[in-house]
């Protein structure tokens, strides 16, 4: 009976590390799902300042456009104004991918994190189980039904298939 107490100890400390490993695994997870989207929130907002921003410099080329007394319709002002139209619109997008990079990056480690806390407890259950056998056999106790304690061996005989270089 106190080789089934040893066992029960020794593997349930070892089940009890596996679980609090796992834990702490999925919480880092949540914790990375958490930053994607406070960066996902920050990326719409710094593309919505981009898009204000584009359409500050449109506005104001176009003032100064018709100030000038040249028009809106002269060929260098209409480039003008397609290049800044161009060019804000790179920038907006330009967030949008730096954003969604970020993102996928932070997925990526929280999946990582829930696979390795996964992994951490399969293995700590394994541990348990492998802590807890040996210490009931090192107490004396037998997995053979009553038998003897001490393991038989069996002849095994190996043939060759081939010859091997």
């Amino acid at each position: 009976m106190a080789q089934l107490a040893l066992a029960v100890v020794a593997g349930g400390g070892k089940a009890i590390e596996a679980f609090n490993i796992r834990k702490q695994k999925i919480a880092e997870s949540l914790a990375y799902r958490e930053a994607k989207n406070r960066s996902m929130a920050t990326t719409t907002r710094e593309m919505a300042e981009e898009q204000r921003n584009k359409e500050f410099m449109y506005s104001r080329a176009l003032a100064v456009a018709a100030a000038s007394g040249g028009g809106t319709g002269d060929p260098g002002v209409v480039k003008l104004l397609g290049d800044l139209n161009a060019e804000g619109e790179y920038r907006i997008f330009s967030r949008l991918w730096a954003g969604q990079n970020e993102a996928e990056g932070l997925i990526h480690r929280a999946e990582e994190a829930k696979k390795e806390g996964d992994a951490a407890f399969t293995a700590g259950i394994f541990n348990a189980l492998s802590a807890g056998a040996g210490a009931y056999a090192s107490g004396g106790g037998s997995f053979g039904g009553g038998g003897s304690s001490v393991p038989t061996t069996k002849k095994v005989t190996v043939r060759s298939a081939g010859n091997f270089r």
